[in-house]
């Protein structure tokens, strides 16, 4: 079949079904109408997943020529004509009406119908870059319809490589006038879906076409318009509110499940499109934080907050982990400091162990008024923000390259403004230091017993923090390990572009994140059992940052043997109450822990 045939097949399928229901009034449907309107969107539906199991025989007969379409698929190589562009363009608009009644079942059913015809576009291999790029403009002009005095309802002055042009415009905006932020949350429901959708079957292509289209709805969006004066949604009166939030909501998941997707590198950064995308939501984020948790520490919505909170951790978390400029680390611990110092000022000893305390699912499909939701998910969020305040902290330290640069505030917002006193070495390097003060139960002198049992004490609070977590656990076990050990060629480097004043506060942290220290207490948290070990290899999640961990450790040990048997000495040392008994079992206990070592080794490798 022609593609002016499919695409003119999708758009009489809808006429045929959806026309008469075109004149519905969208904000005031009734019973009836509803009803109509779900049984008509269900027969649209149920023709298309037809159509498109009829593709998808037709791809897998060994059609060599049509999966070669497919696979390159909006390359440019097959550019939609003016006609085809035409009855696409008319397909969405003629459902974005049914995205904008109000009814909740309405909404979903033509979520579903575009989802579908997505997935029967992918399958015929012409046309699903321009019908994503389709929606994205949709949701833009949408938000410009809903904020009149924003850039986005001036004419866009590009034209982008699906023609998306000037011309476009007039005809796009006429279907919008009654937009509004439940249209803009119902599009990127639906756009989430087609990402998750293109998780499960990666193409490059399509991947490549679709963050193209994404970080062009990024650029256009005036996101300093999001964060009015009502930014925090009320209990009481959230009114039209809550779909903004629903919108964000969304809009912070797709970004992180993108970013998951970088830091498994299926997407390249590397590339003209991953690489603007990258700066596109690097330098997004502090507006991020203003639209979706406001500029106050307060906030009515405790589940809608928590939830916010969670997900802006989770996307700054992988995005830092792409290299980031350190002016851009800088303005993070600035968030930190401003949104989350409630969870970081707590000492890490106090965090009692608790299970089933990862935050699952949505804020928006529970109740909102559910009491005392915090719970045990605040324990999920302390350890993303320590370790992000953590990887943050030391990346300004320790490279070479981001020392002493001064902060450029990535965010247009005056309450966001470079901080001075943040943007240098020896700053970072004392918050670092007044954060671990904090966390110490006594204030010791180094060398002595009582400060390595001090600074024993706090790896093994550093390591319960995190045992809850696997993936968390080792990801701050390997960030942790940057630190070099006193003696050490590295720690002599950065010691010589450390200030004198500061050179106790860099020893203090060496020894506080000592790496045997650590790894004797993350042995003794799993009791020394190998099979334990065993099971962080073979999972998913933890294995290869698990193996990277113990051959690391494994070599420091190495190298550092006598050291290594100090650590465990003085952490058995308690036991024994006399000198006498300490010198008698000190020989006797290295003799056990070189058994222990060897036994654990053997049994694992």
């Amino acid at each position: 079949m022609s593609g002016g045939s499919q695409f003119s097949r999708i758009s009489s399928l809808i006429d045929l079904h959806l026309r008469p229901c075109a004149v519905i009034e969208v904000s005031s449907v009734s019973k009836e109408e509803e009803r109509n309107l779900l049984i008509a969107l269900s027969k649209v539906l149920r023709e298309i997943r037809l159509w498109t199991g009829e593709e998808i025989d037709v791809s897998s007969d060994g059609d060599a020529e049509a999966k070669s379409v497919t696979q390159i698929a909006d390359s440019g190589e097959f550019a939609l004509n003016s006609e085809e562009q035409i009855f696409l363009g008319k397909t969405v608009g003629d459902l974005m009406r049914f995205l904008m009644v109000h009814s909740q079942h309405v909404q979903h059913l033509t979520g579903n119908v575009l989802l579908a015809i997505s997935e029967l576009l992918s399958a015929y291999g012409k046309g699903w870059g321009f019908f994503v790029h389709l929606l994205f403009v949709y949701a833009e002009l949408s938000i410009g319809n809903i904020h009149p005095c924003s850039s986005v309802t001036i004419t866009r002055e590009h034209e982008d490589l699906y023609g998306v042009s000037e011309s476009h415009d007039p005809a796009i905006k006429s279907k919008l006038q009654k937009a509004n932020w439940s249209t803009v949350a119902g599009i990127f429901q639906v756009l989430r879906c087609i990402w998750k959708y293109l998780k499960q079957d990666f193409k490059d292509q399509l991947v490549d076409s679709y963050l193209n289209s994404l970080n062009s709805f990024i650029s256009h969006i005036p996101w300093n318009l999001l964060d009015d004066a009502n930014v925090g949604p009320k209990c009481a009166h959230m009114g039209p509110q809550m779909p903004k939030f629903i919108f964000l909501g969304y809009f912070t998941q797709l970004l992180s499940s993108v970013m998951e997707q970088v830091d498994n590198k299926k997407v390249q950064h590397g590339s003209v499109n991953g690489h603007q995308l990258l700066f596109s939501i690097t330098k997004l984020v502090p507006s991020l934080f203003l639209c979706c948790l406001g500029k106050e520490e307060e906030h009515d919505d405790a589940r809608i907050y928590l939830y916010f909170r969670h997900k802006l951790l989770m996307l700054m978390t992988r995005l830092s982990g792409q290299g980031l400029e350190g002016s851009v680390l800088i303005l993070w611990l600035q968030l930190l400091h401003k949104y989350f110092q409630d969870l970081m000022s707590e000492q890490i000893s106090m965090v009692e162990p608790v299970r089933d305390d990862s935050l699952e699912g949505s804020p928006f499909s529970a109740s909102m008024f559910e009491e005392n939701i915090q719970g045990t998910n605040l324990y999920h969020l302390k350890r993303q923000a320590i370790f992000l305040f953590i990887r943050c902290s030391l990346s300004l330290i320790f490279n070479e390259e981001v020392v002493d640069q001064q902060c450029e505030c990535l965010s247009t917002k005056p309450c966001l403004s470079s901080h001075p006193e943040y943007c240098s070495h020896k700053k970072v390097l004392e918050e670092l230091y007044k954060w671990l003060c904090q966390n110490l139960q006594h204030d010791t002198h180094r060398g002595s017993e009582l400060y390595i049992e001090e600074c024993m004490h706090f790896g093994s609070s550093f390591i319960q923090l995190y045992a809850q977590e696997d993936d968390l656990l080792f990801k701050v076990l390997l960030e942790v390990l940057c630190i070099p050990i006193p003696g050490s060629e590295k720690f002599d480097e950065v010691k010589g572009r450390t200030p004198d004043s500061q050179e106790n506060i860099l020893m203090h942290l060496s020894n506080l994140f000592n790496p045997l220290n650590l790894f004797h207490s993350f042995l003794a948290e799993i009791k020394y059992d190998h099979q334990v070990l065993l099971d962080y290899l073979i999972s998913k999640d933890t294995g290869i940052s698990c193996a990277e961990y113990l051959l690391r450790c494994l070599r420091l040990i190495s190298e550092s043997w006598e050291a290594f048997l100090q650590f465990s000495y003085v952490r058995s040392a308690k036991k024994w109450s006399s000198n006498k008994e300490r010198k008698i079992s000190r020989q006797k206990w290295k003799v056990s822990i070189r058994k222990n070592c060897f036994l654990i080794t053997l049994k694992f490798f």
